[in-house]
């Protein structure tokens, strides 16, 4: 600014004027009260002072460690590290499957055996009694005729060889009485057991041969008259069973329920029996088998009441449930096999084998299961068979497996149409080591 002043009064011209000036008077300087060194005032002006300290406004600090923040990222580091440990030791994976399945439809007939040789289905039976009574009222007097009856064994010491009685044969209780079977049998012959010749035997219904109360003999022995003059006349014998004695026998007049009353009790204990039958029978057959409605025979029998009562109020009802069953998987394959023409080798479940409906080809109402060596029955219906998975060979081959072996693992199982597969924690390459980490869901579409 001094530059530009003194520039700027150069320009201007100086004025011309008498101004009169006064003299000018300088102090006088006296170098006794001068500092003897006055650039010494000045250096230790504060002004000129040079300062150790750099100004705070442009200084960089140097960045110093937070205590907390590295406490913070180490602990972080720590929890990180700990769940990919855990993780991957509790490491597990799931496989869904989806099985090929095929959907076929069956009028087929087939053989069942009660001792099978290779290749040849096995049938199973099972026999089940039950008894239900109903108290009605009696309101009418009627003239009874009844026949005494009751459950008797019939014995084979003769020979080996077994022994057809045909319907209606007679026999004869102590004291002469004849009682009659209603239905043929056949008696076994004898065999033996632990070095002892066991006689063969087999239970039937026997009936008097007239009504009346003269044959309510109880427990008896019987003999058979139509082999009389034959060695088996003292080979073959009976005798009644104690839990079921000769009684029932009747001939007089007693108040009984109406017919229609009866009839219509009789039919509801026919059904009570029924349903509790199937139930106990299907709680006593053991797991792995198979049997249908149709494979089912139910017989029921009117017992006798106390001939000596007035009034006849109960009307009591038994019945016989006979059960045929077949090990599932065996009837699995045997149809698998018939009808199949694919995969007739490959292991196979029935998903549906509860709606097929089976037929006996022959009728059973009357048969002798003790001489029933096979049966021919036909299922009919549309069967799914849906490929069987082995659950237990398939987690032991993708144990410790790479994921990306995981399509060549599946593919060696003819029976999978479609599988998927998740590992988890989801950064695993690898499925767990043990098998036992590996579960498998099939889903049927």
């Amino acid at each position: 600014m001094d530059g530009i002043k003194r520039k700027l009064n150069q320009d201007l011209p100086t004025p011309k004027s008498e101004i009169a000036r006064r003299p000018s008077y300088a102090p006088e300087l006296r170098p006794d009260l001068l500092p003897s060194d006055t650039s010494e005032r000045i250096s230790k002006n504060p002004f000129f002072e040079k300062s150790d300290h750099v100004n705070e406004t442009f200084r960089v600090k140097p960045e110093r460690n937070n205590p907390l923040l590295l406490w913070g990222l180490a602990v972080i580091s720590l929890v990180v590290l700990g769940l990919i440990l855990v993780t991957s030791y509790f490491s597990s994976a799931t496989i869904e499957i989806v099985p090929v399945t095929q959907k076929i439809e069956i009028d087929q007939e087939f053989t069942a055996v009660k001792d099978p040789e290779e290749n040849q289905l096995a049938f199973y039976s099972m026999v089940l009694n039950e008894e239900k009574a109903k108290e009605i009222p009696a309101t009418i007097e009627k003239k009874i005729q009844e026949k005494a009856s009751g459950r008797v064994i019939i014995f084979n010491t003769y020979s080996k060889d077994p022994q057809r009685l045909i319907k209606n044969t007679r026999l004869e209780a102590t004291g002469g009485k004849i009682f009659r079977i209603n239905d043929s049998v056949v008696v076994p012959g004898t065999k033996m057991v632990n070095g002892k010749m066991e006689p063969g035997q087999i239970e039937a219904v026997a009936y008097a041969d007239a009504a009346g109360k003269e044959y309510n003999l109880g427990v008896v022995d019987f003999t058979i008259p139509g082999f009389k003059g034959d060695p088996r006349y003292t080979k073959f014998f009976a005798r009644s069973v104690e839990s079921s004695p000769l009684s029932g026998g009747f001939s007089g007049s007693v108040k009984v329920p109406s017919d229609e009353d009866i009839s219509k009790a009789q039919q509801e204990l026919k059904e009570d029996l029924k349903k509790s039958s199937i139930e106990k029978a299907q709680a006593k057959i053991p797991e792995g088998v198979t049997f249908f409605p149709g494979s089912v025979v139910l017989k029921y029998e009117e017992v006798p009441q106390d001939p000596s009562q007035e009034e006849r109020k109960n009307v009591i009802v038994k019945s016989t449930l006979l059960v045929f069953f077949f090990d599932t998987a065996s009837l699995t394959n045997k149809m698998a096999k018939e009808v199949l023409k694919e995969d007739k080798n490959a292991a196979q479940t029935i998903s549906n084998m509860s709606s097929l409906v089976f037929s006996f080809v022959d009728p059973v109402d009357n048969i002798i299961l003790s001489d029933l060596s096979a049966i021919k029955f036909r299922i009919a219906g549309n069967i799914v068979f849906v490929g069987d998975i082995n659950k237990e060979k398939l987690v032991k081959d993708l144990a410790g497996k790479n994921n990306n072996e995981f399509s060549s693992v599946i593919e060696q199982q003819a029976n999978i149409r479609k599988a998927n597969g998740e590992i988890f924690p989801m950064w695993n390459s690898s499925f767990p080591k043990d098998p036992a980490d590996i579960s498998v869901k099939i889903i049927n579409e």
